[in-house]
């Protein structure tokens, strides 16, 4: 085939697709039915049944609504269990941990590292402003984000900051915040008498308030067990461990998973997440020792292609995209260089079935609300772990 597609290649190419009969009625299924559905792998759900051997205790489930802040909601999740382990008279099925203060924080500490990169450059352009205020300032997060915003910020319940409401869109937000920082840093350009420190205190003053204004103005300190006590020291009295002991887990090599997320900037002007590899079996015992002793696993996964809300199954073969729509297969650390798998979500594993020392499936508990056959937690089978978790985040006590 020569480089301009002609019209008698488009000739070919038809006469192959009509050359077998499936493809015309995959499509007109499609079309009727939607992508989605058509792939559904309704087989696959009927061999897996909602029974855990292993469960850590319930708790209320978390709607993340249009935050998109899966990561922070996921990292509640965990250190509800925590609360809960230390604290047994705490009520924490009931108790709501605010994921929208420390939204709020997640988003000014960007905003800080943006400015702060910007004013360490001699000559800024536009070009410099775009470039560095579309790195910074997005809807991306960590645990570890999550730990340094805690230990920084303390925790508060939902009753001290309100949770995001339904009306509440992250990505307006995002773009309106975005407009705002952009538009003030052009007062860097061609200027080299201004003072960095007035300049970037006016800065980040206008961006706080422009936060409060969208997202609510966080507080200070607030009543809580008939006491007023600051966010610090509602976190300090009811988390007691110390979350430095959590290490991030991936079954990747090392060099293979930084080049496929170096575009996660480093926002807390430090790098203090420990990163182990281990074998997929490995992490897995992990997981249930973790399990066992009462505390959650967070992870981050692909998951736009691996669950189905309704039947809340997560597995990579959920949907027969591949098999009708002819996607080979390829390896999985291939898939992660080519951002086939993709972190897009973040959840916590609150259970496990084992038997005979065999992990058959997990439990998981997701962030929006009570959803579909499970009411909001997902079963997700070994295939899914295996080849869709990116990371998992255990406490490095239950490693060897």
């Amino acid at each position: 085939m020569k480089q301009e597609i002609e019209i008698k290649d488009i000739e070919q190419f038809r006469s192959k697709y009509e050359e077998n009969k499936n493809n015309n009625k995959i499509e007109q299924n499609i079309k009727e039915y939607g992508l989605r559905k058509t792939c559904l792998n309704k087989d696959l759900a009927s061999q897996y049944k909602y029974d855990f051997n292993i469960e850590i205790p319930k708790v209320k489930i978390y709607d993340q609504k249009e935050s998109y802040q899966c990561s922070i909601y996921a990292f509640l999740r965990v250190i509800k269990s925590i609360m809960q382990k230390e604290n047994p008279t705490l009520e924490i099925d009931t108790l709501d941990l605010s994921a929208n203060y420390l939204d709020f924080y997640d988003k000014l500490e960007k905003v800080n590292t943006c400015y702060n990169d910007l004013l360490s450059k001699e000559n800024i352009t536009l070009e410099d402003i775009n470039n560095k205020v579309n790195q910074y300032v997005g809807v991306y997060g960590t645990f570890h984000y999550c730990r340094e915003l805690v230990k920084k910020y303390g925790l508060v319940p939902a009753s001290a900051m309100k949770e995001a409401e339904a009306t509440y869109n992250a990505f307006e937000v995002l773009e309106l915040l975005k407009a705002k920082i952009k538009s003030d840093a052009t007062m860097l350009l061609n200027k080299k008498d201004y003072n960095k420190e007035e300049l970037k205190s006016y800065f980040m003053k206008e961006a706080y308030t422009f936060l409060s204004k969208t997202m609510g103005n966080p507080p200070l300190c607030f009543k809580w067990d008939k006491k007023e006590m600051t966010p610090l020291e509602f976190k300090d009295r009811y988390l007691k461990s110390n979350l430095e002991d959590y290490i991030t887990v991936i079954s990747y090599d090392k060099e293979v998973f930084y080049n496929s997320y170096a575009y996660i900037p480093n926002v807390y002007l430090k790098d203090t997440e420990e990163i182990k590899t281990l074998s997929i079996e490995k992490m897995k015992e992990i997981v249930v020792k973790q399990l066992q002793d009462g505390i959650g696993v967070w992870f981050s996964c692909e998951e736009s292609t691996t669950l189905d809300y309704d039947l809340n199954l997560l597995d990579d073969n959920i949907y027969k995209y591949k098999e009708l729509l002819n996607i080979k297969e390829i390896p999985k650390e291939d898939k992660l260089t080519l951002d086939l798998i993709n972190y897009d979500h973040a959840m916590c594993i609150i259970g496990a079935k084992v038997e005979n020392g065999e992990v058959k499936q997990f439990k998981v508990d997701n962030s929006f609300d009570e959803h579909g056959k499970y009411k909001g937690h997902l079963i997700m089978t070994n295939s899914f772990f295996e080849q869709d978790i990116i990371t998992i985040v255990v406490n490095k006590k239950y490693l060897d």
